[in-house]
């Protein structure tokens, strides 16, 4: 990746350093930017997806589908893992680093009058390669929310909104039907709403919103046991690893009957649905979710941060054997929650992990929250340490989980690749 343009994009104000200080909340800012580079968002068709947990592998699955169709498709999602570049991606290749740096060069002196936030900026690039690369839809994942998100500029076909739960509550508000409001700020007039967000009043909220926007409510289907049945047809749910879970089973779920509303191609064809969905991780580069690195000991990566996700990660894995967790967290997320969920796992070895970022809590002050709930604190320190360790501690019938931060699931990539 060319020094400049990394270095000029990663100076600005970013949420993942910064938290809260770092946001520039509302539309003005991303439209006044869009405006000077010609407003190549009206210049495509779009899928909006806004939630708390799924969204990224629920937009990476219809990415997947769609180019498992035929269709050229831009798919924008955040944080990034290894490289800024993979944010955004036509047919599952990242933006190449040259189409960026001659991005910044035409557009550097606007970028320093108008003094966008890191998001801002990578967003209004996002849509500019997606406009002059001819893409057919561009699915696109919220940031943060959803009524005051830079990505809301958008007029989509079809707006989807996955698992809400409680994450980012400074923010969004620390009630479930308060964030199901800032996530309903992405349903548009008379645009197509899906919806599975794991919650009652949650799914009511949005179906009142999208009532008053007069934007038609559809309805997903259900999931069957290892069937996905939507209004359309019944499909298997696919074996591969990012299904494993039942969380992502509603996750696929809302892909799949996404797919069914955008991709006219998939009904006289069904099974390119199940071809998209069997390749999810080479058609789009989607990492980190429950993703197997190693079958001996089973280990898995997972970007899971609030207490909703870690659950659900932990539930994926085998109840047999200890649970060696390498953890770490931020100090805006709700540790209290994550500590709960934590007591509650038997048997379970934790790793507290430190991460050179400001925004972590430290090993120290984690691995001490974690004893005052009776977790056994199986060591402290850097990531290669601590993975180090719990290879050493990891019996036959064990399994290793590493999640907590998308910043941890970064270090540990750098570290295992």
């Amino acid at each position: 990746m060319p020094a400049d343009y990394a270095a000029q994009l990663l100076n600005l104000p970013r949420y993942s350093e910064l938290g809260h200080e770092a946001m520039r909340p509302g539309l003005q800012g991303v439209a006044r930017l869009l405006d000077a580079m010609g407003n190549p968002q009206h210049k495509f068709a779009s899928v909006h997806i806004a939630g708390t947990n799924g969204k990224g592998s629920v937009a990476s699955m219809i990415a997947a589908i769609g180019q498992a169709a035929g269709s050229r498709i831009g798919l924008y999602t955040s944080p990034h893992l290894l490289h800024l570049s993979e944010r955004i991606r036509l047919n599952g290749i990242p933006v190449p680093d040259i189409w960026m740096q001659r991005a910044l060069n035409r557009y550097g002196t606007l970028f320093e009058r108008l003094q966008p936030s890191f998001f801002e900026a990578v967003t209004a690039l996002g849509f500019l390669f997606f406009a002059e690369s001819s893409a057919d839809l561009a699915v696109v994942e919220t940031g943060l929310g959803g009524r005051l998100d830079a990505t809301n500029i958008l007029t989509p076909k079809l707006c989807v909104i996955t698992q809400i739960d409680l994450d980012h509550t400074q923010i969004l508000g620390d009630t479930l039907a308060a964030i199901a409001r800032e996530k309903a700020g992405i349903i548009k007039n008379q645009t197509p709403v899906l919806a599975e967000t794991g919650h009652d009043v949650t799914q009511n909220i949005l179906q009142e919103i999208a009532h008053k926007q007069n934007a038609p409510w559809i309805e997903p289907g259900q999931v069957n046991g290892r069937q996905l049945q939507t209004p359309e047809r019944i499909y298997p749910l696919p074996d591969p690893d990012l299904q494993a879970a039942p969380h992502h089973a509603l996750n696929t779920l809302l892909a799949v009957r996404s797919a069914e509303l955008l991709f006219p191609k998939t009904g006289p064809e069904p099974g390119l649905i199940q071809e998209g969905l069997a390749q999810v991780r080479e058609l789009t580069g989607l990492r980190a979710r429950l993703e197997i690195l190693r079958e001996s000991p089973l280990t898995v990566l997972d970007v899971a941060h609030n207490p909703a996700g870690i659950a659900a990660a932990l539930n994926s894995m085998p109840a047999t054997g200890t649970v060696h967790l390498l953890l770490s967290l931020m100090k805006d997320k709700d540790l209290s929650g994550v500590l709960r969920i934590l007591h509650r796992r038997h048997p379970l070895k934790v790793y507290a992990c430190d991460l050179a970022l400001r925004r972590a809590v430290s090993a120290t002050d984690l691995a001490a929250d974690l004893g005052t709930h009776a977790i056994e604190v199986a060591g402290a320190g850097a990531v290669p340490a601590m993975w180090q360790l719990a290879q050493e501690q990891t019996g036959k019938q064990d399994s290793i989980l590493i999640c907590g931060s998308h910043m941890l699931a970064e270090t540990f990539l750098r570290l295992y690749l």
